[in-house]
């Protein structure tokens, strides 16, 4: 009988516990943007691509919910890259430690006006001592146009 009211009294317990728990839960999700917030949105287009920045943007406006809702929100993202190369192949490495390649853009008719015809990577050259492994290697970019 003593065994069966320490089971009790530990089921009791554990719901307690989990009780307590469930909403400190819901409330941090709600701060952190989650499923559980009571504001909806009107979600605009996405801008065009900004090619200084390579960022898009778009603006949310509120379609429902209470008072802690933000009327208007603005969303920013990262573009896809517009222009896209053909990788060439690494030079030797030449009298200043660096490797060059030239790069072609992929499809000069359909990608974007905006993009090189060619590009060129500048890349140090690997030491050969021990001490670096090649991984602290640095990379230049240089577009061309032709």
């Amino acid at each position: 009988m003593v065994s069966l009211l320490l089971v009790a009294i530990a089921m009791v317990s554990s719901n307690e516990t989990g009780l307590n728990e469930q909403p400190l839960n819901r409330l941090a999700r709600a701060a952190n943007g989650g499923k559980e917030t009571n504001c909806h949105y009107e979600k605009s287009q996405w801008s065009p691509c900004d090619e200084k920045t390579n960022v898009k943007a778009r603006t949310l406006t509120l379609k429902k919910g209470d008072e802690t809702c933000e009327k208007t929100k603005k969303i920013e993202k990262k573009c896809k890259k517009a222009c896209r190369y053909v990788k060439g192949t690494w030079s030797q490495c030449n009298s200043h430690n660096e490797m060059i390649r030239t790069d072609t853009l992929k499809d000069p008719s359909t990608e974007n006006s905006n993009c090189e015809k060619t590009r060129q990577i500048t890349k140090k050259c690997k030491s050969k001592g021990r001490g670096n492994k090649g991984n602290n290697t640095q990379a230049n970019i240089l577009l061309t146009t032709s």
